[in-house]
């Protein structure tokens, strides 16, 4: 019986320790022990967090940085979640990422309380 098993390239190395997989409706997210978050599957509405909406078949690094960032230091992620066609990340100083599809409508109540 002939071998019909495929291997795919890698994009980086994934010999760390996975310690949380998300979910969505076609990707997935993945965050290593030290930090780091990978995504893979469908690209639609940016849900992979790579700037662009093309699929990736492979896990590609989903990068977390600010323009004014010092070389080296990046956001070091805890925790993932992912929804049909966005993906969350939060990292260690409570910084929330979010990235994908962002329609959103917001009521707002306000109460006022009078102490009378």
């Amino acid at each position: 019986m002939e071998d019909k098993s495929l291997t795919l390239p890698i994009s980086e190395d994934l010999s760390r320790k996975i310690i949380s997989l998300a979910a969505g409706e076609a990707h997935t997210i993945a965050l290593t022990g030290d930090g780091c978050v990978y995504s893979w599957g469908r690209g639609m509405f940016g849900r992979l967090g790579t700037g662009k909406e093309s699929d990736e078949l492979v896990p590609v690094r989903v990068e977390f940085e600010f323009p004014d960032q010092a070389e080296g230091d990046r956001a070091r992620i805890v925790g993932i979640a992912a929804g049909a066609y966005h993906s969350l990340a939060v990292s260690d100083d409570g910084s929330v990422w979010c990235w994908g599809y962002n329609i959103c409508i917001l009521y707002l109540s306000v109460f006022v309380f009078s102490l009378i």
